[in-house]
């Protein structure tokens, strides 16, 4: 009986990111295929182009956005300081995956299809927004005092991005991500209950 089709897709990209992370653009998708375990001609049936193929194994699962829904609801219930460090960690896990890809891409001199960058908005965008609403809402409750979130949500973001990168580039880590995690939240939590000076007030 053949294996489902779906099957087959999940071991091409396995196969595809896994070569295409240790070798670059390079990987040879006969290499790819025989590591999947199917024919060349299945890789480029399915992936018409090794651009196609490159692409959609570059891409990152739905279920690594859990963190954004963490904070959805999160707002006014349950203790911040505990929030903030569960959507970091998983943040930074996102991250973790997120920056090895990011990198492969642009060192590729491939640029994204014009319907991809329509449909998506950049992960870091996406990132700083879902901090700046629950920075925002939790400002607005009275839980936090953060006179910029939109700027307290590019610190929290920055810095697990940055970890993240200094972690893949230069295999350099500071702290335990999760330790560094709760420096970050920590940090934050100190900005956002500090009173505003006049001059930096909005």
């Amino acid at each position: 009986m053949p294996r489902p089709v779906v099957i087959r897709d999940n071991a091409i990209l396995r196969a595809a990111r896994d070569l295409f992370l240790r070798h670059g653009y390079g990987a040879s998708t006969a290499a790819i295929a025989r590591r999947a375990g199917v024919s060349e001609g299945s890789v480029f049936k399915r992936y018409r182009t090794k651009n196609g193929l490159f692409l959609a194994a570059m891409e990152v699962e739905g279920r690594e956005n859990a963190w954004e829904g963490l904070l959805a609801g999160a707002a006014g219930r349950g203790d911040v300081r505990r929030t903030l460090e569960e959507a970091g960690r998983r943040l930074l896990r996102r991250l973790e995956i997120l920056t090895p890809r990011i990198i492969a891409v642009r060192a590729s001199g491939l640029t994204l299809p014009t319907g991809y960058r329509r449909r998506r908005r950049p992960p870091p965008v996406v990132h700083i927004e879902t901090l700046a609403r629950y920075f925002r809402e939790e400002t607005r409750l009275g839980r936090l005092r953060a006179a910029s979130p939109q700027a307290l949500a590019h610190v929290f973001v920055g810095a697990l991005a940055h970890y993240a990168f200094c972690e893949t580039v230069f295999r350099y880590r500071s702290a335990p991500p999760a330790v560094f995690v709760r420096q970050v939240v920590a940090a934050v939590l100190a900005a956002a209950a500090a009173s505003p000076s006049p001059e930096s007030a909005p």
